[in-house]
């Protein structure tokens, strides 16, 4: 295939998808954006991931933040947040545990940065905090 026949091939498939979306609904397009944007890290995430709405205390070496973690592994949290923040960032999360009287406190690091918030990875310090994490998501 030579390059012209590619670029035509590359250009009638653009002009097919943008045809479909224009006839999608609203909440469709929003489905399948919210689809193309993970779809990047669909297979890299060790743990799977839970909807989880809850409010989060958090702080870096120079600012505290509070904002709402919008779902949970076992492996980290992510944070729905318009503050930038960079990838590497050790940042100290604490949050309460559901049904209990108790939050749980971890380090955490940065490890994906987007416009609609941070992805962040749990540093476990202990077991305790291992089970505390195990024990929520299997209330959730």
């Amino acid at each position: 295939m030579t390059t012209s026949e590619i670029q035509l091939n590359e250009s009638s498939i653009t002009t097919r998808l943008i045809k479909l979306i224009k006839n999608m609904s609203e909440d469709e397009q929003r489905t399948l954006l919210k689809d193309l944007e993970e779809r990047p890290f669909k297979g890299r995430r060790k743990h799977v991931r839970k909807p989880f709405l809850m409010t989060v205390d958090y702080s870096t070496q120079d600012h505290v933040y509070k904002d709402f973690i919008q779902d949970i592994s076992s492996g980290g949290v992510f944070i729905q947040t318009h503050m930038p923040f960079t990838v590497g960032q050790e940042v100290s999360l604490t949050f309460p545990l559901p049904n209990y009287q108790k939050h749980i406190k971890v380090i955490g690091e940065v490890v994906r940065s987007t416009p609609q918030g941070v992805g962040v990875k749990f540093k476990m310090a202990d077991k305790d905090q291992e089970a505390m994490i195990t024990s929520l998501l299997e209330l959730i």
